[in-house]
């Protein structure tokens, strides 16, 4: 965690403590555990890229948030 706020620096705080006002948290949705399989099954994306999404999301991106925000930029919506 050290690290982190290193990396971080003065807006440590900020950043790790933020809690967000302007989305209502009842708004928010969780993908289904087959959410890759579903939002990519007519694509033409191969399989090495689907893996790598897939890896991305369960490693713990998704924790954060940031698995939902790569998954968005991947279908560039």
């Amino acid at each position: 965690m050290r690290k982190l706020n290193d990396y971080l620096g003065d807006q440590a705080e900020y950043l790790l403590t933020h809690q967000c006002k302007a989305i209502d948290k009842a708004r928010l949705t969780i993908p289904a555990p087959d959410y890759l399989d579903q939002v990519f099954l007519n694509t033409n994306r191969n399989t090495q890229v689907l893996n790598s999404l897939s890896r991305l999301c369960d490693i713990g991106l998704s924790l954060t948030g940031m698995g939902f925000i790569l998954e968005r930029k991947a279908l560039n919506c």
